[in-house]
């Protein structure tokens, strides 16, 4: 589910920011909170983080500065 097209980040730093999201927010639930399954929480939650990471991880356009 995490590698869905439409919910990604479009950028491979992008990617790599929300893979490493998602695996420490379901240690972090599977550790610290009450449900034995956080990866579906994890992903629903970097799902919602998607806009703000393409917003900072935005390419260069080629030719400026």
């Amino acid at each position: 589910m995490a590698t869905d097209y439409v919910a990604t980040p479009l950028t491979a730093r992008g990617q790599i920011i929300f893979g490493v999201g998602c695996g420490v927010l379901t240690a972090v639930i599977r550790i610290w909170g009450g449900y034995p399954e956080g990866v579906s929480y994890a992903i629903l939650m970097m799902n919602a983080a998607t806009p703000f990471i393409d917003r900072y991880t935005k390419n260069r356009i080629y030719g400026s500065r």
